[in-house]
């Protein structure tokens, strides 16, 4: 896939090319939670759900589960599914890779329109139609590069100005990583809890437990 290198500033920042979407503030599906998934013994479902802690709105759910294909009994092995309520599913393939160091495996999936091995998908992407603003629209869940999104570091973005710039860079901000259920009576008590805005709850992959049927 045709990858458009960006140009870099003074600091050798990024310079934009198009609007600012960070990766941080997408949906995300990291490699280690479909391990987590194709490891359990129970061989049950996962509901992903990504809820908004400013508002309490559930902005993306998702049911994980093997990939079941009945022309291909080895399918299982080797691709997930990811599928949405009213949207389709994506097929993800799974590649292991031997680590260098220890001899263990490493899981990364495989984005579907680079075909390169990843460590996370996205559920959104930048929408070009939207011109210079930074709105974005659901996709089938790829890479970070193939949803054209970038991480908040570049372009000096976390870098502080004036008064505030002996203090440093700003944090970067963490992933947006699903709560997890396997018990949808438990995914209902849960999600109808209220917000609590000083406490950042979405952030952090909750394991609880979920079994569903879209």
């Amino acid at each position: 896939m045709d990858q458009r290198k960006q140009a870099r500033g003074s600091h050798q920042h990024f310079i934009g090319f198009r609007a600012r979407l960070n990766c941080e503030s997408i949906p995300v599906i990291p490699a280690w939670l479909v391990r987590s998934n194709i490891d359990d013994p129970r061989g049950i479902p996962y509901l992903l759900v990504w809820k908004s802690e400013w508002d309490g709105k559930i902005k993306e759910v998702v049911r994980l589960a093997r990939y079941v294909d009945p022309h291909d009994p080895q399918a299982t092995r080797y691709h997930v599914e990811l599928k949405r309520p009213y949207w389709g599913a994506t097929v993800l393939r799974l590649i292991w890779r031997t680590l260098p160091r220890n001899g263990g495996l490493a899981l990364f999936l495989e984005c579907p329109d680079c075909k390169t091995p990843r460590r996370f998908v996205y559920g959104w992407e930048w929408d070009s139609f939207s011109g210079w603003s930074n709105r974005a629209r659901r996709i089938g869940w790829r890479c970070r590069d193939c949803a054209r999104l970038r991480y908040s570091s570049e372009g000096g973005y976390l870098r502080t100005s004036g008064v505030f710039r002996a203090l440093g860079n700003l944090p970067r901000p963490e992933l947006w990583l699903p709560y997890v259920f396997t018990s949808v009576e438990t995914a209902k008590k849960f999600l109808s809890a209220p917000i609590h805005h000083s406490v950042p709850m979405f952030r952090n992959a909750v394991a609880v437990g979920f079994c569903i049927c879209y």
